[in-house]
């Protein structure tokens, strides 16, 4: 049986009447009774499974710039998709998985038909879209890079990266 730290022992649950004569030890910080002492472990949506699209190229019109927005730009996207695969794998049905085809295609569209000034609203515009339209995620991390930024400067690219949850 589970000792409190003043040494009194811990009842397995509280009925109605302890509760109350023993709310002092919860003001007090303690525990009340042995289920609370048992911790739930949350599993972080880092330990879900994952969905990996990486370099979804997509031409749009996103920039600070009139330019960026007239004539448009390659954007490369990459996301990742939690989400829990078990059933999927079990019954090698895709209606138990998400179709990663058709979230490459949300991506492009959604891209294609909205106009951003910053790629940081262009990701969270995607990333909510893609929580909205896909139940079955759980998070997702999305990385929009645009390899065409008007720096000035020679660069490979510039990225945002936002991860969102329900």
């Amino acid at each position: 049986m589970a000792e409190s730290t003043t040494g009194h022992h811990l009842p397995e649950d509280t009925s109605r009447g302890e509760e109350t004569t023993l709310a002092h030890a919860a003001k007090a910080g303690l525990p009340i009774a042995r289920r609370e002492l048992a911790q739930r472990e949350t599993v972080p949506f880092e330990r879900a499974d994952k969905i990996i699209i990486s370099g979804l190229e997509v031409f749009a019109n996103h920039g600070v710039y009139p330019a960026e927005n007239e004539l448009g730009q390659k954007f490369v996207v990459s996301a990742t998709l939690y989400a829990n695969l078990r059933d999927a794998g079990e019954s090698d049905d895709l209606a138990a998985s998400i179709d990663y085809g058709a979230v490459c295609h949300t991506i492009d569209e959604y891209l294609r038909r909205h106009t951003f000034k910053l790629i940081e609203a262009a990701a969270e515009g995607t990333a909510t879209r893609l929580l909205r339209d896909y139940p079955a995620l759980i998070a997702v991390r999305l990385k929009i890079e645009k390899p065409w930024a008007p720096i000035g400067l020679p660069l490979g690219s510039v990225a945002v990266e936002i991860e969102r949850t329900r």
